[in-house]
């Protein structure tokens, strides 16, 4: 039996990445007045993609990116622009997994929050192998 991805393993690949290429701190809940900037990441959904020789799923992800407060959105196109150039590296996935595509679809909305922070949201996906069929 092939034991499919966790998403617990799947988002602290992806913070994990985060961190070390944009040097800000991404969190998988945000906590009532944590102080920006930071990113955090949100499993949206994730659907079968098995092919002839492969078990696979494809995981959605929004990333959201939270600037500082302010007026001025340069924060938070610089934070846009730091994660599109942080995921362009492959994140890496525990011994048993092996990543076949990984995708950025684009920025899905800018805002400005209650809070004044800018708020934009990314979505991503990752197509990830948990097994290969065979023939007996």
């Amino acid at each position: 039996m092939y034991k499919q991805i966790g998403l617990v393993e799947l988002v602290a690949a992806i913070q994990k990445k985060i961190t070390e290429n944009t040097g800000f701190e991404c969190f998988d809940h945000v906590d009532l007045n944590t102080p920006s900037p930071f990113y955090f990441v949100e499993v949206v959904g994730k659907r079968p993609a098995h092919s002839k020789t492969m078990y696979r799923d494809v995981f959605t992800v929004w990333i959201h990116a939270i600037a500082q407060p302010s007026n001025s959105s340069l924060q938070i196109y610089e934070m846009i622009n730091q994660l599109e150039e942080a995921l362009t590296e492959d994140i890496v996935l525990p011994d048993d997994y092996e990543l076949i595509m990984q995708t950025n679809n684009g920025i899905q909305t800018i805002k400005q929050d209650e809070t004044k922070e800018k708020h934009a949201v990314l979505s991503y996906e990752f197509m990830i192998c948990y097994g290969f069929k065979c023939k007996i």
